[in-house]
C-alpha cells in the first residue's frame, strides 16, 4: 500500500469487530478522561497570574504552537511507524507467500513421496507375486521334465520290445517293390486312414442326408395326415349336414304332401258344398218360380239369395204362427 504526503491518520478506517454494548463500557472511560485534559491552563509559566487579554492570548498561542508541533512530531513518528509497519507487513506477506509456496511443494513432495512409497510396494508386490509365479512354472517344467525323462525310459524300455515289428514291417517293405522304406509303408497307411475316414464322413454326410430327408419326409406325411383328418373332418361334418338336409327335405315333402292332400280335401269339400249351396239356389229359385239369374260361379251372390229366402220364409212362418194362435 502506497501513502502520499497528504495522508492522515484517518484514512484508513477500522471497524469494531465485536458488539456495540461491549463498547459502552470504553465510551464512558474516554469520556471521563477526556473531560480531565486541560488543553491550555491559563495559569502556566512560572505560577504568575496573568490578567491581560493579550498576555492570555499570546499563552494560549505559544501553547498551541507547542501543541501543534508535538502533533506533528507524533504524526511523523505514526507515519515512520506506519512506515516500517507496511514495510514488516510487506515482508510478513512475502514471507507467508513463500512458506505458502513451500508448504505447497512440500505437500506436493510428501505426496510425490507417498506415491513413489506405493509404487515401490506396489513394485515389490508385483515383483514377489511373478517370483512365486515363475517359481511355480518352474517347479511344473521340472515336474514335466521328470515326467518325460519317465516316458523316455519307458518308451527306450518298449522300443527293444516292440524291435521285432520293425523287423517285421522290414521284411514287408523289402517284399514289396513299390515302397523304398518303412516310411512308405507308414505314409501309405496314413493315407489309407485319411482315405477311410474321408469315405466315413462321406457316408455320415449321406446319412445325414437321409436322416434329414426321412424327417422332412415324416414331417410332411405328418402335415399331410392332419390335412387328411381335417379334410375328414369336413366330409364327415358335410356328409352329417346332407343327411340332416334329406331328412327335413323328406320332412318338408310329407308336410307338403299332407297339406296338398288336405288342400284336395277342402276343394272338394268346398266343390260339394258349392254344388250343395247351388242346387238349393236352383231348388229355392224354381220353388219361388224366379229366374235362374245367378251364375255357378258367384257363390256370395247365391249365399245372400239364400239368406234373404230363409229370411223371408222365416217372416212368412212368424205370420202364420201368429195367424194359428189367433184362430184358437
Amino acid at each position: 500500500m502506497n501513502f502520499t504526503k497528504n495522508t492522515t491518520v484517518f484514512d484508513k478506517m477500522v471497524f469494531p469487530k465485536k458488539p456495540n454494548y461491549e463498547y459502552v463500557g470504553e465510551y464512558f472511560a474516554s469520556k471521563v478522561a477526556e473531560s480531565s485534559i486541560k488543553i491550555a491552563n491559563p495559569n502556566t509559566g512560572d505560577d504568575i497570574e496573568r490578567m491581560n487579554v493579550i498576555i492570555s492570548n499570546y499563552i494560549a498561542t505559544q501553547q498551541l504552537e507547542k501543541t501543534t508541533r508535538k502533533l506533528t512530531a507524533k504524526r511523523n513518528a505514526y507515519q515512520q511507524k506506519r512506515k516500517c509497519v507496511l514495510e514488516m507487513w510487506k515482508d510478513l506477506q512475502v514471507k507467508e507467500e513463500s512458506f505458502r509456496q513451500n508448504f505447497i511443494r512440500f505437500n506436493q513432495f510428501v505426496k510425490e513421496n507417498q506415491e513413489k512409497k506405493e509404487r515401490a510396494a506396489n513394485k515389490i508386490m508385483e515383483q514377489n507375486s511373478l517370483k512365486q509365479e515363475r517359481e511355480r512354472k518352474m517347479n511344473a517344467l521340472l515336474e514335466i521334465c521328470e515326467q518325460i525323462k519317465k516316458v523316455k525310459a519307458k518308451m527306450d524300455a518298449n522300443i527293444g520290445r516292440y524291435r521285432i515289428y520293425e523287423e517285421f514291417l522290414m521284411e514287408v517293405v523289402d517284399y514289396d517293390s513299390s515302397m523304398q522304406s518303412i516310411n512308405d509303408l507308414l505314409k501309405r497307411y496314413d493315407a489309407l486312414i485319411e482315405a477311410r475316414k474321408e469315405l466315413n464322413d462321406i457316408q455320415q454326410r449321406d446319412l445325414n442326408k437321409l436322416e434329414k430327408a426321412k424327417s422332412n419326409l415324416m414331417k410332411l406325411i405328418e402335415e399331410k395326415n392332419f390335412i387328411i383328418m381335417g379334410l375328414n373332418n369336413q366330409i364327415a361334418n358335410l356328409q352329417a349336414r346332407y343327411e340332416n338336409a334329406n331328412i327335413k327335405a323328406l320332412e318338408s315333402e310329407t308336410l307338403v304332401t299332407q297339406i296338398k292332400n288336405n288342400a284336395v280335401k277342402q276343394m272338394a269339400e268346398i266343390d260339394m258344398v258349392k254344388n250343395s249351396i247351388w242346387n238349393v239356389y236352383v231348388h229355392m229359385a224354381a220353388s219361388k218360380k224366379h229366374p235362374i239369374k245367378i251364375k255357378k260361379e258367384k257363390v256370395e251372390e247365391q249365399i245372400m239369395y239364400l239368406n234373404r229366402t230363409l229370411t223371408e220364409l222365416a217372416k212368412i212362418n212368424r205370420m202364420i204362427k201368429k195367424k194359428v194362435v189367433k184362430g184358437r
